[in-house]
């Protein structure tokens, strides 16, 4: 019987295994997964769709020949018995556990166009290196690309399949792209910047109709604005919903969330939880659902198992750095109910500077195109001072340099390789 079961391969899974294995060296480790490889950068799926990254590249772990992690690939897990302590698989076998760490990330979501007539060919949700390589293929001698959904995910896959030379087009629903993570002001200069690079920005929209030629592949799609956009890949990046489903006769939701406290323990004291399908409870429910997150959390949750104290994550905020089309973001969090804006326009055009403040206390915020002073904007977030009166005077340029090693540090970006978090 395995001491510890891991439901999800993704880097947060992935790395609560490795973590376990080194610090409870001698309980074995069961990690689960429905896809067929993991270890790889979702995050650099799109410059392999467009041949500029080679497969090899994408991953950051192989595995390593360690006898005590069994690693099982291509099935998913049905349904988990907490008070049972197991975890049956989609091919009916049961498996019991110790300890469970729940980290099955989300599923895309799928624009409800699709689901009224059957799926058309040049249609793909992109989130699996699988799904990757069916884009990578079907795009060869087709010129038109459709991206939906204007977020971080989709703007860089319209960028890429845009700088690789195809017409691209890209619908978000709301009335500017990046809407969870940047206010209008603050999109407009790099919403400026996609247009100048000849991507046709569609704002305000959403795909309600499609046409397909004779042998069932999409021509057209349909915006919501009234135009018909020729179209023969469609990609959809509208982002994902907490996978859950496993999870529904287990007594572990609560009003239909996986909700778990800041040691990412559920309300069952053996299981554990983390990634893109948890609520962390820390004054309120947070969704930290970042790369950078999701492998501190897997660092803790790994630790964590078999602690008769486990310590709290050090902080839920959803800090990301991010460079599309040569511009540089870095996103302290999306603004919230209730926030207050705060900004400052650069020099030039294509900077801007803003925070969100709730009770003078930074809840989020973004740098555009000038991301000096990063770290210690986001040093001043989670020590919750209140900088309602020095706001402006924080958003001010404090140096042009920002080193290779301060970005790293900043994004989390830390390998997992040979069993080992570095």
């Amino acid at each position: 019987m395995p001491s510890i079961i891991i439901v999800g391969g993704g880097v947060g899974g992935l790395t609560a295994a490795l973590e376990c294995r080194r610090l409870h060296p001698d309980q074995s480790v069961t990690l689960i997964d429905r896809e067929r490889e993991i270890g790889y950068y979702r995050t650099l799926l799109p410059m392999f769709m467009v041949r500029t990254l080679a497969e090899e590249k994408l991953f950051f772990w192989k595995p390593v020949g360690d006898a005590g992690l069994d690693v099982r690939l291509g099935v998913g897990v049905r349904s988990v018995d907490a008070a049972a302590r197991r975890v049956v698989l989609q091919d009916g076998e049961a498996l019991a556990y110790e300890r469970l760490i729940i980290a099955p990330g989300g599923r895309p979501v799928v624009p409800p166009v699709f689901g009224k007539r059957s799926w058309p060919k040049g249609a793909f949700p992109v989130r699996s290196l699988e799904m990757a390589r069916k884009v990578r293929d079907w795009i060869v001698g087709r010129k038109h690309i459709v991206v939906l959904g204007g977020g971080l995910v989709g703007s860089k896959t319209a960028v890429f399949m845009r700088q690789a030379g195809y017409d691209v087009s890209l619908v978000e629903r709301q009335p500017h792209i990046l809407p969870t993570v940047l206010s209008a002001q603050a999109a407009a200069p790099m919403q400026a910047h996609l247009v100048a690079m000849g991507i046709a920005v569609h704002v305000g929209a959403t795909v309600d109709d499609y046409r397909t030629d004779a042998d069932d592949a999409l021509s057209e799609v349909h915006i919501s604005t009234g135009r018909w956009i020729p179209c023969q890949a469609f990609l959809i990046g509208i982002g994902s919903q907490p996978e859950t489903s496993l999870l529904a006769d287990s007594g572990l939701l609560e009003n239909g969330e996986l909700v778990v406290s800041d040691t990412l323990r559920t309300s069952d004291p053996n299981i554990f939880a983390l990634g893109d399908a948890v609520a962390v409870r820390r004054d309120g429910l947070h969704h930290p659902w970042t790369w950078p997150q999701a492998v501190v959390q897997g660092r803790y949750a790994g630790a964590n198992v078999y602690r008769q104290a486990p310590v709290p994550i050090p902080r839920v905020t959803r800090v990301n750095a991010q460079n599309i089309a040569g511009t540089p973001i870095v996103v302290l969090g999306g603004a919230g109910a209730g926030t207050s804006v705060v900004s400052r326009r650069g020099e030039s055009s294509g900077v801007w500077r803003e925070l969100f403040l709730e009770g003078g206390r930074i809840a989020g915020g973004a740098l555009v195109g000038d991301i000096s002073g990063a770290g210690p904007l986001h040093a001043l977030m989670v020590q919750g001072r209140d900088v309602s009166a020095e706001a402006l005077d924080h958003l001010k340029t404090r140096t042009r340099a920002f080193a290779p090693a301060a970005w790293s540090r900043l994004a989390g970006d830390r390998l997992v390789k040979g069993g080992r978090t570095r």
